[in-house]
Parts: structure tokens; sequence; C-alpha cells
């Protein structure tokens, strides 16, 4: 199971019309995905969009393929609200605790009743991986090229709301599934003790601190 198995069973589940993708590099998820509105933001596009949805962009449209060249906090100051709500968000920019935390945390402000937030890059293999930016990940020994971040410390903040139902699908290096309620399975954990976990932290505790749970349970953590 992928990221894009996922998005497209959230927005089955959500009967989605509205997808909003954060970070879209090469557009391999954003043109796999199927939605009435789509939404794709990035400080810089790996490919160049197609010219027709460009001028839907510049002309403020609300429908169809929009592609939106910014940052994600400059969307959300300046276009969200005219194009929200969203049934389905992924978030997969810049993978560091805070710009994720901060990126699912506009994306829930911006999300329609029952709507899903899912995270790419939640759960590390190794601790070139979780390195804090892809420069560290460089020099730090094992590094195979695979970057991940401390995206794992925002979903550890995130799992301790109670506001909350936040779980960690175990495929494609970790798939986290955000929806608002009631936390099912709050991370009873001090803020200052979630601040300093480390990658040896999450591998000595990856199952309780991510809430992590098999693929197979796509299905109940989507509509439980």
């Amino acid at each position: 199971m992928t990221r894009i198995d996922v998005i497209r069973a959230a927005l089955e589940a959500t009967r989605g019309r509205r997808y909003l993708e954060i970070g879209v590099n090469d557009g391999a998820c954003f043109h796999a995905v199927d939605a009435p509105a789509k939404i794709a933001v990035d400080p810089r596009f790996a490919f160049r969009p197609p010219l027709r949805a460009r001028l839907r962009s510049i002309l403020r449209r609300t429908d169809g393929d929009l592609y939106l060249e910014m940052t994600s906090d400059d969307f959300f100051a300046r276009r969200a609200a005219r194009l929200a709500p969203f049934d389905v968000v992924f978030v997969d920019g810049l993978h560091t605790d805070e710009q994720a935390h901060r990126d699912v945390v506009n994306a829930l402000a911006h999300l329609a009743d029952g709507g899903v937030v899912v995270v790419h890059d939640c759960s590390p293999a190794s601790a070139a991986a979780a390195a804090p930016s892809l420069e560290e990940a460089a020099r730090t020994p094992g590094f195979a090229g695979e970057w991940n971040g401390d995206v794992y410390r925002a979903i550890a903040r995130l799992r301790a709301r109670e506001d909350l139902r936040v779980a960690v699908l175990d495929c494609d290096q970790g798939v986290a599934v955000v929806r608002r309620g009631p936390a099912d399975d709050r991370l009873d954990l001090p803020a200052a003790e979630i601040e300093r976990l480390t990658f040896d932290d999450l591998a000595r505790d990856r199952a309780r601190l991510l809430g992590l749970r098999p693929a197979e349970d796509l299905d109940v953590v989507l509509r439980s």
C-alpha cells in the first residue's frame, strides 16, 4: 500500500470533491488522484503545469486543477479560505517537525466536516532518514538517499491532543491519517518530552509514539 492508495481511500470514504496537496514535487501523487477540484501547492514545481491549469490559477478559479507556486504558509494566509473547505488534504512538504505540524494545523482549520488529513514520511527507518535536514541526513552514516525528516515528532504532538484521532499506517515510510474527533488512542506524553524525542526514542517505542497500525487497518482508521 502506498500514500496514493491512502489518499484515494480517504477521498472515497469522504465522498471528497475538493483535494489539496501540500508539497507536490514531480506531481506523482497529484496526477494519480481524481477529484472535481484539486489544488497543488509547492514553492517550485518539478514539472510544467498545463497552460490551461495555470490560467485557471491566475484567474482565481475554484474548480478543476489549480497549480499554485507558493509556500504552504503563504497559501494558507492568502488563498486557502477562498478555496476551502477541503475534503482531503495531503501534507508532504518540508519534512520538518515545525513545518509539518503547522501545515496539519492549518489544514485542519480549512477542513470540511468529516474531512481527512493524510501525512507522509511519519516513520523513518534510520537515524539518517530522520535527520532534521537533508544536509544533516547526507552527513549521517547509513544515509541511503531517503529523507523523511523529523515529521514523526509532529505526529507525536498531534497524538497528544484530545480533539484529534491520529494513527500512522505502517506502509510507504509511514502514512498518517488525521481526523477531528475525540482521541481514541491519545499519546499521554508531556509537550516537553515530545520536543526532546530522538530517533532512538522512536526506534524503541515506535508503535506507541505513532499509534502505528498495519496497512490492512486502513478502512477501520478512516471510518471508526
